[in-house]
């Protein structure tokens, strides 16, 4: 069965995003979608291409990959990093202690930063940062509509995990199961100021 839908403006692009959780439910399990539209043509390529991936898996991987890809070119279109004097300290004194690229001692951190990719940690950004510039937020990228309640809730905080990690606590959905697991990743780190 395909759903062709055609979008024309933004009350329309609105009305899609409204329907996200219908199209992305079981009821919509064999459905191929067909997206398009004069406007906004980046994004809903995206979406289209998330509705068809049918396995939860493959679906939670591309749109944590995308969602990483959109901020990373967000951020290099818009000059936002943070900045670091020449022995890789936090230029801002409030994080004198922090290096190599993370507020927090993140127990992943190596001499060159970090060496996996994390959704949460790509939308967090000190005041320091926020004050200089306008980081992207939770609310600024749409593909991550397509996420269930239970897991933007999961993106909101999980840091300091491997992609792998992340993916799969995506994948499962439970908030409370990740919050379980995040009592026990506390108590795992170490000085985490």
């Amino acid at each position: 069965m395909e759903q062709k839908i055609r979008i024309n403006n933004e009350e329309e692009y609105r009305a899609f995003l409204k329907k996200l959780p219908l199209y992305r439910s079981i009821l919509k399990r064999f459905t191929k979608f067909s997206i398009s539209a004069p406007v906004y043509t980046e994004k809903l390529k995206d979406f289209e291409t998330a509705l068809n991936l049918k396995n939860r898996r493959k679906r939670v991987t591309f749109l944590f990959d995308r969602a990483c890809d959109i901020i990373d070119k967000y951020n290099e279109e818009n000059g936002i990093r943070c900045s670091y004097n020449s022995e890789g300290f936090c230029e801002d004194p409030k994080h004198q202690k922090k290096k190599n690229g993370c507020c927090f001692l993140c127990y992943l951190q190596s001499e060159k930063g970090c060496p996996t990719r994390n959704l949460s940690c790509k939308l967090y950004f000190c005041d320091h940062i926020c004050k200089k510039y306008h980081p992207l937020t939770m609310d600024d990228i749409d593909l991550l509509r397509m996420f269930s309640p239970s897991q933007r809730e999961i993106i909101k905080s999980n840091v300091f995990v491997t992609r792998k990690t992340y993916i799969n606590l995506l994948c499962i959905g439970s908030y409370l199961l990740f919050c379980m697991y995040s009592v026990l990743k506390f108590f795992r780190l170490k000085n985490l100021y």
